[in-house]
């Protein structure tokens, strides 16, 4: 993965500047209303803005599962009332040339309650360029017109070797991921290279460099976010459109098309089904039963846990909560050519603690195996004790797990990046992770009565 932080400023419950290490297998933890399902809202909607994720798209803080809001909702409330907030990301080259950081600001679309990009600044080594998406007062004397006013730099500074770009950018970077254009500005630059002023012919290698280092970082990648409870079971099924939800409602239809359409597929996908099953005490089989012979004819899901195959209905409940999980990742081979990023939502939903140890596990042979990468809110210490011991046993490298505790502390919330030394150990902890746990312990043992 090359996003290696979140960055998160002045957002409902995080003041200020707040940092987030991403890394391919990274756990939100802390107690309720601590911000973790809005973590997982920020990293979705600006994944799939900046064009980090494999298609770019608009700047939108309402695609489910998450429903954060207007500005107003969105937008950290204080006294005076902050009429911004920013968000950003980290990137690391894999080729170790350094970190692209890129942060956009957000402000209140006039007449309109959604959040707009004001400016979107990207600082890399040597180099930094701010796009500015409105008209602003000149910071300085320079103001050069750039191709028929499609860029327009407003202001050049250069204090050492550090140079410093601000530009005004019309269509098509006002209301799209600055990285997404910058192909376009490139071809705009080229396009008038013979009359280009000395400030323009400046920014020209600036922004060399910085396609250079987004060539060397860039890691294509879809994202995928679970909501946190899943689709309720039906006892017979009537085939529809498979049309792709957080929920998983249409995973029952995968599965009938597949079972009917691609013998083949659906024995790989129920031998990988049942190997989980069995390993976590979840079931031993799982059945797609058809009232006819047609795509279209209903079905039911039938699943063993121990005696008879059943109706999905008549089995525990995490099996229908878990069992969209699974399908998404064990097709995405099959569906996709390119590595995921999933955000989940509390998986572990009506899960016993074993199955919840046996999907941690699993989450850790698909970021070693096939370089998926999971960002997962999570009340579990069952998943989290399971990566510890993955890590113990060399399974996945201290340095490609991430804990992330979430501490309210007053009307804010402070972050603390947590990291493992190789035998999985907590570095960086605070005093306060546990406490809740030793004091229930004390109690336990009668140590203390309060």
């Amino acid at each position: 993965m090359s996003i290696r932080k979140l960055i998160i400023e002045d957002v409902r419950c995080f003041a200020g500047r707040q940092e987030f290490n991403i890394r391919p297998l990274t756990f939100l933890v802390g107690e309720n209303s601590t911000g973790k399902s809005t973590v997982l809202g920020c990293f979705q909607t600006l994944h799939s803005f900046t064009g980090a994720g494999i298609y770019g798209a608009d700047l939108d803080f309402n695609v489910e599962p998450y429903q954060m809001g207007t500005f107003k909702d969105i937008v950290r409330r204080s006294t005076p009332q902050k009429r911004n907030f920013r968000l950003g990301f980290e990137f690391r080259s894999r080729k170790k040339k350094g970190e692209v950081e890129y942060l956009s600001k957000l402000t209140e679309k006039r007449k309109s309650p959604e959040p707009i990009v004001q400016e979107q600044k990207i600082v890399f080594p040597g180099n930094e360029i701010v796009f500015v998406g409105e008209k602003q007062t000149l910071e300085s004397s320079h103001e050069y017109q750039m191709l028929d006013s499609k860029l327009e730099i407003l202001d050049l500074s250069e204090e050492s070797e550090q140079k410093r770009f601000r530009v005004r950018t019309l269509s098509p970077f006002y209301d799209t991921g600055a990285f997404r254009n910058l192909d376009f500005a490139r071809s705009l630059l080229q396009q008038g290279q013979d009359k280009l002023s000395p400030a323009e012919r400046k920014f020209q290698t600036c922004l060399e460099k910085l396609l250079e280092f987004r060539d060397a970082w860039f890691d294509p990648e879809y994202s995928y976010s679970f909501a946190p409870i899943r689709s309720k079971p039906q006892r017979t099924c009537n085939p529809l459109k498979e049309n792709i939800s957080p929920e998983g409602d249409d995973i029952p239809i995968v599965l009938s098309n597949m079972f009917r359409t691609d013998k083949n597929a659906w024995n790989e996908l129920k031998e990988r089904l049942i190997k989980f099953g069995r390993s976590s005490g979840l079931f031993t089989d799982i059945h797609v039963k058809g009232f006819g012979k047609s795509v279209g004819d209903p079905f039911q899901l039938q699943i063993k846990v121990r005696g008879p195959r059943a109706n999905m209905m008549d089995v525990g409940y995490g099996v229908n909560q878990l069992l969209p999980i699974l399908v998404r990742l064990f097709t995405v081979p099959r569906r996709m050519t390119t590595l995921m990023t999933f955000l989940m939502q509390q998986p572990e939903v009506h899960l016993h603690p074993k199955c919840q140890a046996e999907l941690s596990s699993l989450l850790v042979s698909l970021v070693e195996r096939q370089g998926h990468n999971f960002v997962i809110e999570t009340h579990s210490d069952y998943m989290v004790d399971r990566a510890r011991i993955e890590i113990m046993k060399k399974r996945i490298s201290p340095e490609d797990v991430s804990l992330i505790y979430l501490e309210p502390t007053g009307n804010h919330v402070k972050v603390h990046n947590i990291t493992f030394d190789e035998h999985a150990n907590l570095l960086s902890a605070p005093v306060s992770y546990r406490e809740f746990f030793l004091k229930e312990s004390d109690k336990l043992l009668g140590f203390n009565e309060g």
